[in-house]
C-alpha cells in the first residue's frame, strides 16, 4: 500500500499525499514504510479507534502514512523547518481559506510573479554572478536567479505574518512548499553541510534540478477526520507531558538520530529560511564556516542522540517516559548504540519483538567506496503490557547481525566482476 516507486513517487512530481513534495532526507522512511505498516500491523491496533505518536517526525513521511492508514497522529520535531512542513501536512486536514488574500492557489501565484529580491539568501548563499564565480569566496548553495526568487517570496509571506493576513496555518502552507524547492534546487547532494563546487560539481550531476526556476506548487491535503497535532519539542519532555495528560497513545514510533551528524547543522538553511531571522553571519566564504551555518543548534537543539557517550542514557530516559501501548522503535546497525544495549533497554520496557529491512547503506557520492555496502535497519516492536518472553538479548542481536551478513554476501555476488 505504500510501497515507494522513485519514478511513481518522485517527489516534486507526484501527486501521492504521502509522498509529495517530500524534501530529501537521511534517515528518511520512504523506502521502509512497508517494514513500519508490517510493525504496526503486528501490534493489532485498529487505527481508526488508536493514536499514533510520531517522536522525531523530520521529514514527516511515517506521520503521513499514519495519517493516511487512520490514526490520530500527533507529530513531533524540535527542527523549525520540520514543524512547518508537518504542520501543513499533517496538522491540516484541508487547504486553509486564505481569507483575506484571495485562496491558496492565487497566493501560490502571487509569491511565483514576485519580482527578484536580493536579501539574506542571495547575499549568504549565492555567487555574485552565476557564471563567473571564485568556489574560494562564493557560496554556490543557489544559482543567484533562485535566491532572489527564495528572498522574494520569504520576505512577502513574512510580511504577510506580520501584519496578520495570514494564520500560522496558512503561513505554513506556505512554507512547505518554499522549503521543497529550497531543498530541490539546491546545489548540493541533499544536506547543506556544502554545496557542489561549480553547478552540480565536476560530474555535472542534477543541472536539470539545480539550474531549474523555481517555483512553488500548492501541497496536497488529506482529511482523515481526526484532530491531529504537531509539537515542536524536545521528545523527551513532550513524552513526559503527554504521559501526565489525558491523552491515551496506543502506538509510539520512535526514530531518533543514529549518528553523530546533526539535523541542524545538516539542514541548517531550511532553519533559516523557515526562521528568516536572518543570522549575522559573513556573506562570503571567511575562515571554517564556509556554508553559514547557523551556530544556535549548539545550544537550543543538542541532541544526547548525537553522542556516543550520552546516546545509551538519552534512549533509557526516552523509553521511561513515553507512555504507549506499543512502541515502535527504529534503529539500524550503524547506530551509535550497541546492540545489546539497545535491545536490554527494549527488554526492560516489554516483550519484543523485531523486523529487519536490509538495503545499501546511504552515501553523500556514489563515487565514494564503503566498508561496508549494506546495513540492517529494524523495529523493535514493544508491547508495553506484557512482559517479555522469548529470545534472548543475545538471540535478537545474533537476528540482527545474521540479517546484516546474509545482505552483504547477496550484495557481493551480485556485483562480482565478470572476467568473461
Amino acid at each position: 500500500m505504500f510501497s515507494y516507486h522513485k519514478d511513481q513517487h518522485a517527489a516534486a512530481t507526484t501527486q501521492d499525499y504521502v509522498f509529495q513534495q517530500l524534501i530529501p532526507y537521511i534517515g528518511n522512511k520512504r523506502r521502509v514504510l512497508n517494514m513500519i505498516m508490517q510493525a504496526i500491523n503486528q501490534t493489532s491496533i485498529n487505527p481508526r479507534q488508536a493514536t499514533f505518536l510520531d517522536l522525531f517526525a523530520g521529514s514527516g513521511v511515517v506521520s503521513r502514512m499514519a495519517k493516511k492508514m487512520g490514526f490520530r497522529v500527533l507529530s513531533n520535531d524540535w527542527e523549525p523547518y520540520a514543524a512547518a512542513l508537518n504542520q501543513s501536512y499533517i496538522a491540516c486536514n484541508y487547504e486553509p481559506s486564505f481569507m483575506e488574500l484571495g485562496g491558496y492557489d492565487n497566493v501560490i501565484a502571487y509569491l511565483n510573479a514576485l519580482n527578484p529580491l536580493e536579501d539574506w539568501v542571495t547575499r549568504h548563499l549565492c555567487p555574485s554572478h552565476d557564471d563567473y564565480f571564485d568556489v574560494n569566496i562564493d557560496r554556490l548553495f543557489y544559482t543567484r536567479v533562485n535566491g532572489q526568487r527564495l528572498d522574494a517570496m520569504r520576505e512577502q509571506i513574512e510580511q504577510w505574518d506580520s501584519l496578520q493576513l495570514i494564520t500560522p496555518y496558512e503561513k505554513s502552507c506556505l512554507l512547505a512548499p518554499l522549503l521543497f524547492q529550497a531543498s530541490y534546487t539546491s546545489n548540493t547532494s541533499g544536506v547543506f553541510k556544502a554545496f557542489h563546487q561549480g553547478w552540480g560539481g565536476k560530474t555535472g550531476t542534477a543541472l536539470s534540478r539545480i539550474l531549474s526556476i523555481l517555483e512553488l506548487k500548492p501541497i496536497r491535503f488529506y482529511d482523515n477526520q481526526r484532530a491531529n497535532q504537531v509539537y515542536q519539542q524536545d521528545a523527551i519532555t513532550l513524552a513526559q507531558e503527554l504521559a501526565e495528560s489525558t491523552i491515551a497513545v496506543d502506538i509510539a514510533y520512535l526514530d531518533p538520530p543514529y549518528n553523530q551528524h546533526s539535523y541542524a547543522s545538516n539542514y541548517h538553511v531550511l532553519n533559516s529560511l523557515t526562521l528568516w531571522d536572518k543570522p549575522l553571519l559573513s556573506e562570503k566564504i571567511q575562515g571554517r564556516n564556509k556554508s553559514a551555518i547557523r551556530q544556535d543548534w549548539r545550544s537550543e537543539r543538542r541532541s544526547p542522540f548525537n553522542y556516543k557517550n550520552e546516546v545509551e542514557k538519552a534512549f533509557e530516559q526516552l523509553l521511561q517516559q513515553v507512555q504507549a501501548h506499543y512502541i515502535l522503535a527504529s534503529y539500524s546497525t550503524e547506530g551509535l548504540i550497541s546492540l545489546e544495549a539497545l535491545i536490554a533497554l527494549a527488554l526492560s520496557k516489554g516483550h519484543t519483538e523485531l523486523v529487519c529491512y536490509a538495503h545499501k547503506r546511504y552515501r553523500v557520492s556514489s563515487a565514494r567506496l564503503s566498508h561496508k555496502p549494506m546495513i540492517v535497519e529494524f523495529i523493535l516492536i514493544i508491547n508495553t503490557y506484557k512482559k517479555h518472553k522469548g529470545l534472548t538479548v543475545a538471540q535478537l542481536c545474533r537476528q540482527i547481525r545474521q540479517a546484516e551478513h546474509h545482505a552483504i554476501l547477496h550484495y557481493e555476488q551480485q556485483h562480482q566482476p565478470n572476467y568473461a
